[in-house]
């Protein structure tokens, strides 16, 4: 797994590589007492700060039309 200080390599079927992060989706949801912040999914955030929702199988995004990544493990 190529994990250092959170970052990961995705590689598109190009052969691109850019280094991501995964993190947490939230949104506000409302309850009896008031709000509270809960997670609905993950993301993807590229280095430059992009951020791309991940596909429904966990392992792949697309940061644009046929530009299609997957994350290596």
């Amino acid at each position: 797994m190529n994990i250092s200080n959170g970052w990961m390599t995705a590689a598109a079927f190009n052969g691109e590589q850019i280094r991501v992060k995964i993190i947490p989706f939230k949104r506000k949801q409302s309850t009896l007492s008031g709000a509270v912040w809960v997670e609905v999914c993950k993301q993807v955030q590229i280095e430059s700060g992009e951020k791309f929702s991940l596909n429904i199988d966990g392992k792949s995004f697309y940061t644009g039309l046929n530009c299609l990544y997957k994350l290596i493990f």
